[in-house]
């Protein structure tokens, strides 16, 4: 499937915001370093010439049978990567401080998603107990539809939460979940209502045509399927189920 008019669309977005300008503008340092967590998909972890730590990921190292059974296709992970960004930064606070950035760019003539470095470490659950963190990650994975938010797909560092790892989000109905902890936190707390930001940032992305930019970033079905979630959450009054796309 083509998605080349996609990934130009959030290429001529990107940029704008300070973080991205460096992650674009600065030349990498160096050679590539082991990831300590590869993943299934081609990782590599690089430096820029500032200092910052970044991971690319390139369409053409996307794996291809694991891609399928999420019934993702063999390029849209690297470009969800970059509109699970996009769309934090468009909604704003206090999603845009937990989604690592993510731009598009080349290296080493490989055309990717470039992720900034979170701090902290993977696989404690001290985020999910708590509600200043589970409850935006919650609404974020549920309004994105995460796949895979399992627990070495976030970052902690004893202060913050970063969300990282976003290839296998923007799912279709009956696609399949591998894990979404959040979301099963935040209903297990008995806190699925929707609060007054979440249902403005809602209500936002759903009156601009536009999708807040989302429609031209994703294929047609994929912004379809993100407007009827954010729909259904705002009839309900509260994130989705499990699973629920």
């Amino acid at each position: 499937m083509n998605i080349d008019s996609q990934i130009a669309a959030v290429k001529a977005a990107q940029g704008a915001l300070p973080g991205e300008r460096h992650m674009l503008g600065e030349a990498f340092f160096g050679s590539p370093a082991p990831t300590s967590s590869p993943g299934m998909n081609t990782t590599m972890q690089l430096e820029l010439a500032g200092g910052a730590i970044v991971f690319h990921k390139p369409f053409s190292g996307v794996d291809v049978a694991n891609a399928i059974a999420f019934r993702q296709t063999d390029e849209t992970p690297p470009l969800h990567e970059a509109v699970a960004w996009r769309l934090a930064a468009a909604l704003g606070s206090p999603w845009q401080e937990i989604v690592a950035p993510c731009v598009l760019r080349d290296y080493a003539g490989e055309d990717g998603s470039l992720s900034l470095q979170a701090s902290g470490w993977p696989r404690d659950a001290a985020p999910t107990l708590n509600p200043t963190w589970c409850l935006p990650a919650a609404f974020f994975d549920s309004l994105i539809a995460q796949q895979d938010r399992h627990d070495g797909n976030w970052r902690w560092n004893g202060e913050r939460l970063t969300l990282i790892d976003h290839g296998y989000a923007f799912a279709l109905s009956g696609a399949f979940v591998n894990y979404s902890d959040f979301v099963v936190a935040r209903h297990a707390h008995g806190a699925a209502a929707l609060c007054t930001e979440e249902r403005d940032a809602l209500t936002r992305l759903l009156a601009d045509a536009d999708l807040l930019g989302m429609a031209r970033f994703l294929l047609s079905d994929r912004a379809r399927a993100l407007a009827d979630r954010a729909r259904l959450m705002l009839q309900r009054g509260e994130i989705l189920h499990l699973g629920e796309f």
